[in-house]
């Protein structure tokens, strides 16, 4: 994972009560193609205090488009070229946590199909803001 330049770990709520339940977040919204690219996926398990959580993150990255993992039971880890980009991508999960969340009380949230996430994903890196 060449390009990562930053890192960000937090215990927020949303994210991290997917965490508990083992669920990724689909991409069930625009601003999820946008950053993420498809599913925000669920990471293995993994006990503090050696490098399994560190190869848990890095594996799940490795086989997704997403710049963030959230890890079984633990919460979410988000990487970023820059400190700043991790830590923008980090709010952007919470928010994205929530709404789904809120969304699923009201009924059953519609995923973006895969064609679609590419071209929001691809606008949102090579044209949005440039």
């Amino acid at each position: 994972m060449p390009d990562v330049g930053g890192v960000v770990h937090t215990y927020s709520p949303y994210a991290t009560a997917f965490s508990a339940v083992r669920k990724p977040i689909p991409p069930i919204l625009t601003m999820i193609g946008d950053e993420f690219g498809g599913e925000i996926p669920v990471g293995p398990f993994a006990l503090i205090g050696d490098e399994s959580i560190g190869r848990g993150i890095v594996e799940t990255l490795k086989r997704s488009n997403a710049s963030a993992v959230l890890m079984a039971n633990h919460g979410p880890f988000v990487v970023g070229n820059t400190a700043v980009e991790a830590v923008k991508t980090a709010v952007m999960l919470e928010e994205v946590a929530k709404t789904l969340a809120i969304a699923q009380s009201l009924g059953t949230a519609c995923e973006i199909d895969a064609g679609d996430l590419a071209s929001l994903n691809r606008r949102y890196r090579e044209v949005y803001g440039q």
